[in-house]
């Protein structure tokens, strides 16, 4: 006979229920720290405290620093029907993979949007934007320029700022003070013959206070000035830096070459030589590989020489890195002899293994095994220009 009473279910002893597990702050801070910054955005509404760590500078710093562990590449993209250029970025272990790469069709992306037509440069995840219009009615010879800074992954972007009137023909740099936190624009443009000991003049923008200074000129001219193509300024240990033609003539009979680095802390400049012996056939430029900085040159067309730089500095410490045969490369990824072979090294990987190639004339980019000196074929999107690659790291870092 069954003796339990109805509803015994009901009294039955239950379990007590879990305590609320409580994080330190520690903890949460270490966990939200290596999440993608399109997570924390949305975790911001979470709760105010969170809102509140995320938009922490310490935070951003050290997100910062995690997030440069997978590190990014950047670039623009065309699309010839919309007459427009588009921001585009993807993790650079993807590119060294040979997996495909898509341009995203967010016009959100597009630079008529934000009514800046280049890309000056990107610092930690900020990209410096410019936009410029002329007005016949001054000079055909100068130019308005206007800056806004944008983080494309938080998705904010600053009013215009540092307006100013300047030269057609001058050239712009955005960079980062590391020792003080303070964001950059270098802006350079050629004097002329008037001073023979001032050849180019420098005004320097300040994001902290949103004022044009100008500086002391350089004696020299970076090519980058005589030719914007091919010539960049590369970033290395606070600097930044130009190969430079003693000449402020654009004259392949003079070739006076010489490496201007501009200090960001001291806003002043020092200049050392190439590498002795280098030879001078072909026109030579300048990167940064694995945070050493080197020099390549094409060698009569049949070869590019890279030379490298071990003491960042000291002109007696280049020695020559490697040497790409083009008879190494691909039929489909070389030109015709009767034209001029325009190879860019724009990365290293990690393991040193592969290095990551640039063909200017055919926007194409190439995968180069320096221990079997073998190039790889790679999916290349057209629309990509890739000669405007660039190091990029998603970041929360503010536009003001």
């Amino acid at each position: 006979m069954d003796t339990h009473p109805p509803n015994s279910r009901c009294l039955r002893p239950r379990s007590n229920p879990s305590p609320s597990v409580i994080l330190p702050d520690e903890l949460i801070t270490e966990i939200l720290s290596w999440l993608p910054v399109k997570s924390l955005m949305q975790m911001k509404c979470v709760s105010n405290s969170w809102n509140t760590l995320i938009s922490n500078p310490k935070f951003v710093k050290i997100h910062l620093n995690r997030s440069a562990r997978n590190p990014y590449f950047s670039s623009l993209a065309f699309t010839p029907q919309l007459d427009d250029y588009s921001f585009t970025h993807f993790p650079v272990s993807r590119l060294l993979q040979n997996l495909r790469i898509t341009i995203p069709r967010n016009r959100y992306y597009r630079l008529n949007n934000k009514d800046c037509r280049k890309i000056v440069g990107s610092c930690n995840g900020l990209i410096c934007l410019l936009g410029y219009s002329y007005n016949a009615t001054i000079s055909i010879h100068y130019k308005n320029v206007w800056f806004r800074f944008w983080n494309p992954a938080t998705r904010k972007i600053s009013d215009k700022l540092g307006s100013m009137s300047c030269s057609r023909d001058c050239i712009f740099v955005f960079c980062y003070d590391n020792s003080t936190g303070i964001y950059k624009v270098v802006e350079l443009s050629s004097i002329g013959n008037n001073d023979p000991q001032a050849k180019t003049k420098v005004r320097v923008f300040s994001l902290e206070d949103n004022v044009w200074r100008t500086i002391q000129s350089f004696p020299v001219v970076p090519l980058q000035l005589l030719n914007s193509t091919g010539f960049d300024s590369v970033h290395l240990n606070c600097t930044v830096n130009w190969l430079a033609n003693q000449s402020d003539r654009w004259n392949h009979s003079i070739r006076e070459y010489v490496i201007l680095s501009f200090d960001l802390v001291t806003e002043k400049y020092t200049q050392f030589m190439p590498p002795k012996g280098f030879d001078r056939f072909g026109l030579p430029s300048i990167c940064v590989l694995k945070d050493s900085l080197c020099l390549y040159h094409n060698f009569k067309n049949t070869d590019l020489v890279i030379w490298k730089m071990i003491e960042f500095g000291d002109e007696n410490s280049w020695t020559q890195f490697h040497k790409v045969s083009y008879h190494n490369i691909p039929k489909n990824c070389k030109h015709d002899g009767s034209l001029l072979i325009r190879l860019i090294p724009l990365h290293l990987s990690e393991n040193g293994e592969t290095m990551v190639l640039a063909d200017m004339i055919q926007n194409r980019v190439i995968l180069y095994n320096l221990g079997t000196n073998r190039a790889k074929k790679t999916r290349i999107n057209r629309k990509i220009c890739w000669s405007s690659l660039k190091d990029y790291v998603e970041s929360l870092v503010s536009t003001s």
